[in-house]
């Protein structure tokens, strides 16, 4: 959902934004595996911090762990066009 009086300067990320979000939409996991971790997560009974979701989620857990920090988050903001 939009604002009423979205400010123009803000335009080109909004744009960005949308369509990584259209683009996940599209090749994202199937919902069943996502409402399968969220059952697992709230039924057990003792919680861990994170659940790992989809298949990407378990290989950006462990890429983070094995890649320097200033790399790593140098691609998430590639990913993430913000570069």
């Amino acid at each position: 959902m939009r604002g009423e009086n979205p400010l123009p300067i803000y335009e080109r990320g909004r744009q960005t934004f949308e369509d990584i979000l259209a683009d996940g939409i599209k090749t994202g996991d199937d919902p069943a595996v996502i409402a399968k971790v969220i059952v697992a997560a709230a039924t057990d009974p003792k919680p861990k911090l994170r659940y790992p979701a989809g298949s990407a989620a378990g290989r950006i857990g462990m890429l983070r762990r094995l890649v320097p920090a200033r790399i790593f988050d140098k691609q998430i903001r590639k990913l993430n066009r913000m570069t």
